[in-house]
């Protein structure tokens, strides 16, 4: 089986960017031809996700950049942003769909329904094609976001043929609109579902996937682990997460505490897929020293009375 690479993302959302412009180009021109404020519309919408592409594409482009001192857990956030801003970009572009469709209901328009039947097909197709590339691309959130965008452009270019084989056929010149609220409603419940995804990685919230309780009951079902506290699972982005605890441990020589910690590591590569993981062990028994808080006011005041601090 084939492994989606940043490289392959790369070149996958390139390949669809000279798409959408072909697509966008010819539905310009089917637009004009044929007077359809369906075509026109949709080209307007192709227009922004040519933008929405290029972000997706600068943003997987900083994701292969590796960490440095500035930026020690990589760049993979990128990705997250350009899909929370594709997420609001869709919820707009569904509002302006809903909004031109009621329009259409209340002053219906005559179009040619034969060049909008064709063109409607051909970007059908083609945006269909696209959306299948994209998919399979790996490259995170932020590709499959763009790739949400291209299924909505997919779906309303069906609303397009729909709409202008029921004119054609039927002489139903509400059908395109009817469709097209249909189109909305499920592009607006796709940019909800991406907005909540995004914006629950980008607050460092747990993962949905994982049950924090569980995670902290299998660490303290390890032998020699007597409890877990201030425990702390994020997401930088859907493939790579992160985990820091404090692990209590009885009072053991320093090598079967590391070896416990290693145990702890395995444990939540395995089970949860958690790949970077900060464990500290304590051992309560070892000493009696009260645990030191980190006060910034106490320290640099120390630091400006030139006293240092303890430990």
């Amino acid at each position: 089986m084939t492994v989606a690479t940043p490289s392959t993302a790369l070149s996958r959302v390139k390949l669809a960017i000279a798409g959408v412009g072909v697509i966008a180009m010819m539905e310009i021109a089917g637009g004009l031809a044929s007077g359809s404020l369906a075509l026109l519309s949709d080209a307007g919408h192709l227009v922004t996700d040519s933008a929405t592409l290029g972000l997706t594409w600068y943003a997987v482009s900083r994701s292969r950049r590796p960490a440095g001192a500035q930026h020690t857990f990589g760049h993979h956030r990128g990705g997250i942003v350009v899909a929370a801003l594709n997420g609001t970009v869709l919820v707009l572009i569904a509002a302006a769909i809903a909004a031109g469709a009621v329009t259409r209901l209340q002053h219906p328009t005559a179009v040619a329904p034969v060049p909008v039947i064709v063109i409607g097909s051909l970007a059908l197709a083609a945006n269909a094609a696209i959306a299948l590339l994209l998919r399979g691309a790996g490259g995170g959130l932020g590709v499959s976001s763009a790739a949400l965008h291209v299924i909505a452009d997919a779906l309303t270019d069906a609303a397009v043929v729909v709409g202008a084989v029921a004119l054609l056929v039927l002489g139903w010149t509400r059908a395109d609109a009817i469709v097209s609220l249909l189109i909305a409603a499920l592009v607006f419940a796709g940019a909800l579902r991406l907005l909540r995804e995004a914006l629950q990685i980008l607050n460092e919230g747990t993962p949905r996937d994982l049950d924090a309780e569980l995670v902290r009951t299998r660490i303290a079902q390890l032998p020699g682990v007597e409890g877990v506290h201030d425990l702390h699972i994020w997401s930088l982005d859907r493939e790579h997460r992160a985990l820091s605890a404090h692990v209590t441990v009885a009072d053991r020589p320093l090598v079967e505490v590391t070896a416990m910690i290693r145990l702890v590591e395995v444990l939540l590569c395995d089970e949860f897929g958690i790949e970077h993981a900060t464990v500290q062990p304590e051992c309560p028994s070892c000493s009696e020293a009260a645990p030191i808080y980190c006060d910034l006011e106490e320290h640099h005041e120390l630091v400006h009375r030139g006293v240092q601090r303890p430990g």
